[in-house]
């Protein structure tokens, strides 16, 4: 078998004029005989694969093989990252032996807008206001959700929640799990820890979905103030920025990630709320880094967010997200609530 020129495979396969075209082709071409070994591919699918020909070449395709269909399919990275790549498939022959034509056609970008389609804008939850930042991990599809709404009695709702790994899937259980979670939530405003609870339940009784972190907090009015109740499923813990700069993180019972053991309890905290404060909510991506401890980018985060206190709140999570101590290999989401600077009167209404 020749290999030394792009878009090599067994002699025979078509024209020089033909091999140049294919070598050239934006598309990932590659040519697959009728057992399913792999006898062809130019520039561009080595390139899609991240794996150079010599390690394409006479292996198994790896993938179902139906003339005249097109489909999306997910092609793994060697560094653990996942491309979405539309795959078409078409019949021929080469000297006189069946051959099916694989070309694929890089369709991440669509699916990550589509993805960004997913996650809900945000509505006017009055008079506490609201910003966030969704970045996606260099071009990868991901799990990393937030919500806000408002619950009966004038309270506000606020979720941050990270479905694992990067792919398609992650993405559909995102879309799944929040729009559950938003249903649930509103029927109980107050027990964020039996919401937890039974949306573990629920997912566990109806479909197999990746494990997800996630936190669930009502902030709702107490007295001439405001009061927050939250639950973790093994979620990182939601961040208290006061107006002067005071950063402190708010633990409770961490619990156990959604979809390892539905049975076990869930736990709630409740801490009142002073004037004019900022709830942070976010995902690992803003502080975790391979081989470093994530408290280094939890003091890190505070250190940002206490010197940013005074910044209007769209311009505090842009600062956030700029400065984070992350990777960029995980996707970040962070969600801000900020408080009333003056008492809260005692209104329900909304």
């Amino acid at each position: 078998m020749a290999r030394d020129r792009p878009g090599a495979g067994t002699s025979g396969l078509g024209s020089d004029l033909i091999d140049l075209v294919i070598s050239a082709s934006a598309d990932g071409v590659i040519a697959v005989d009728d057992q399913g070994i792999v006898r062809l591919c130019n520039p561009a699918a080595t390139e899609l694969f991240g794996r150079p020909a010599e390690d394409l070449l006479d292996t198994p395709f790896g993938f179902p093989i139906v003339d005249g269909q097109a489909t999306d399919v997910e092609l793994r990275q060697p560094g653990g990252g996942v491309r979405v790549v539309e795959m078409r498939v078409s019949a021929t022959t080469a000297n006189g032996a069946p051959l099916s034509v694989v070309s694929l056609r890089d369709v991440t970008s669509r699916w990550l807008a589509f993805q960004r389609l997913l996650l809900p804008t945000l509505p006017d939850l009055s008079p506490l206001q609201t910003a966030v930042v969704y970045r996606p991990a260099a071009e990868q599809l991901g799990g990393d959700w937030y919500d806000a709404l408002p619950l009966p009695g004038g309270a506000v709702g606020a979720v941050i929640g990270d479905v694992a790994g990067h792919s398609l899937q992650a993405a559909a259980a995102m879309a799944q799990i929040r729009n559950m979670l938003r249903a649930l939530f509103y029927d109980r405003p107050s027990a964020p820890g039996s919401v937890l609870a039974t949306l573990d339940r629920t997912l566990h009784a109806i479909n197999e979905n990746p494990v997800t972190t996630a936190c669930v907090a009502c902030i709702e009015p107490s007295g001439d103030g405001w009061q927050l109740r939250w639950s973790s499923a093994g979620h990182l813990p939601p961040l208290l920025l006061t107006p002067v700069g005071a950063a402190e993180y708010l633990h409770t019972e961490p619990g156990l990630p959604l979809g390892v053991d539905p049975g076990r309890p869930r736990f709630a905290g409740t801490r009142s709320l002073p004037e004019g404060a900022t709830m942070i909510f976010f995902t690992d991506g803003l502080v975790e880094r391979p081989g470093q401890s994530i408290d280094v980018g939890l003091t890190s985060l505070a250190a940002i967010a206490g010197g940013s206190a005074h910044l209007p709140l769209d311009e505090l999570c842009r600062t956030l997200a700029d400065q984070h101590l992350g990777d960029d290999h995980d996707d970040i989401a962070i969600l801000a609530l900020r408080l009333p600077a003056q008492p809260h009167d005692g209104s329900s209404a909304r």
